[in-house]
């Protein structure tokens, strides 16, 4: 056993020995090569950490150069001072924080400001309550409680005291036509009016209630008024209230004063103007009698 690995041993030393020479440059070359690059691998790799070591300290001292910047914009001159302090701290040889640091030295320190806390004077807290109210939507006490402002300074909140007192009379007037006072809406648009008086919706919505309130103090007394009322409301919107039903009653008692007094033909161009706006059979019918009673005067 022994015998045959002296002869093995002999036999591998004698075929590494017989290799050419040629053989072992080759191996040197390829061995000398991989050392190289293995070597410049690694010097490459320290200097691309070094070149984003340096990328990384570039740009946090710019983004505290930018935060000291803004901070001396502020007046916070100290806060600023630390901020490039410790820029300098990591970075330095870094020129623009050593002359942001010799800026804040020259520049003035800025007095400190004497904050003189104001007590609200007795309008104010009036003017509090009258806000209060506007906004919770409690018109009528908002409407009070401005005009107590306005008692105690009259130039007080100006305009916009104003534009509030205006909407609180344009709402509380709708509020109480809903309610069904008419007359007290009429004068709560005047108010508003008064105020802003160009308003066209304003304007538009106090000449139908102040017209349609008219219709109901004429009513029965003066026809003819009563009709010349109810054609402008009817003209400007047909379907507002019930318009259309009081023009043609309207139409139908002055048709019958004008029977009364036997003024036949009036009061049957009377009747054929209340079926123009609402056409009931029995019109009709009175129409015809009373066109017949026309034709009948005029014949005799």
């Amino acid at each position: 056993m022994t015998m045959e690995t002296r002869q093995q041993s002999r036999a591998a030393h004698f075929s590494l020995s017989a290799l050419p020479p040629a053989f072992w440059y080759i191996v040197a070359a390829s061995l000398a090569l991989a050392l190289l690059t293995i070597l410049f691998m690694v010097v490459q790799g320290y200097r691309d950490g070094l070149a984003r070591g340096e990328a990384q300290r570039r740009q946090q001292a710019a983004i505290l150069l930018q935060r000291g910047s803004d901070m001396l914009d502020a007046g916070l001159h100290d806060e600023a001072l630390a901020v490039y302090e410790r820029i300098l701290e990591f970075d330095p040889e870094n020129e623009a924080a050593r002359s942001a640091i010799l800026t804040v030295h020259a520049s003035p320190t800025p007095e400190p400001v004497t904050v003189v806390e104001t007590q609200p004077t007795a309008v104010d807290l009036e003017w509090a309550a009258a806000v209060s109210l506007y906004e919770e939507g409690r018109w009528q006490e908002a409407i009070q409680q401005f005009s107590r402002v306005q008692s105690l300074q009259k130039d007080y909140k100006g305009e916009e005291l104003e534009q509030r007192l205006f909407s609180a009379y344009v709402e509380l007037a709708r509020a109480v036509v809903a309610e069904g006072n008419l007359e007290e809406a009429v004068q709560l648009f005047d108010k508003a009016l008064e105020i802003e008086p160009n308003d066209t919706q304003v304007r538009h919505d106090r000449l139908m209630i102040a017209h349609y309130v008219d219709v109901k103090t004429y009513w029965a007394a003066d026809w003819t008024r009563v009709i010349r009322l109810l054609e402008i409301l009817y003209t400007i919107d047909p379907d507002y209230r019930d318009v259309r039903y009081l023009l043609q009653r309207a139409h139908v008692e002055q048709g019958e004063s004008l029977a009364y007094e036997e003024k036949w033909c009036d009061a049957a161009a009377e009747y054929t103007s209340a079926i123009a706006v609402l056409d009931w059979l029995d019109l009709r019918r009175r129409r015809d009698y009373l066109a017949a009673q026309c034709r009948n005067a005029a014949s005799g």
